[in-house]
């Protein structure tokens, strides 16, 4: 039981490192604009530590799907920046993903205020 306690807690830093180095990376190596509009809510890393999915927002949501896109294509810098600082054999696979959270906050947020009215 320690030994799974010890594979969680890595897995769990890993993730968060991961997070951290990538919005590090997005303030101070990246020049192009529209990467400039992401942001990195969320990371989820496989168990076998070869994938990681990054779940990318922005505060311009029409711009969301062009943000996900120059992110995929400046994949390299992250990747590179991830090797550089940290400490594991292999770095993962990166899939940028959209955060859909806020837009389900927003549609709830909706449906309350519509419950709210009928009162």
């Amino acid at each position: 039981m320690q030994q799974n306690n010890k594979k969680n807690y890595r897995h769990d830093h890993i993730q968060k490192q991961i997070m951290v180095i990538l919005n590090e990376t997005l303030h101070d190596e990246i020049y192009d604009n529209i990467v400039k509009l992401a942001t990195f809510t969320e990371t989820r890393l496989t168990s076998d530590y070869s994938t990681c999915t990054v779940f990318v927002d922005t505060y311009d949501r029409k711009k969301i799907d062009s943000v996900i896109k120059a992110v995929e294509k400046a994949k390299g810098v992250f990747k590179t920046q991830l090797a550089k600082k940290m400490t594991i054999r292999k770095i993962p696979n990166l899939n940028f993903v959209k955060d859909c959270s806020i837009d389900r906050v927003l549609k709830i947020e909706k449906i309350i205020q519509e419950i709210n009215k009928k009162k």
